[in-house]
């Protein structure tokens, strides 16, 4: 197009490519976020319950067989 006829929908420049680039590093590092932050989470919680677990077993299991005895 020329000077006097400008495109109704946007800019007729070819600055586009850099606004795709700025969205494309944005949404891989939303992305990355999301699994970082997941996996601190499901790890947290892993570790959490198996301390509960491992606490069960080493206190209340013990002392209940030494009560049996």
């Amino acid at each position: 197009m020329n000077n006097t006829r400008k495109c109704m929908v946007g800019h007729d420049d070819d600055g586009g490519w850099i606004f795709a680039i700025v969205i494309a590093i944005i949404v891989i590092a939303i992305v990355c976020m999301i699994v970082v932050y997941g996996g601190a989470f499901i790890g947290g919680f892993h570790s959490i319950k198996n301390y509960i677990l491992a606490f069960k077993h080493n206190v209340f299991d013990s002392n209940h067989n030494l009560a049996e005895v």
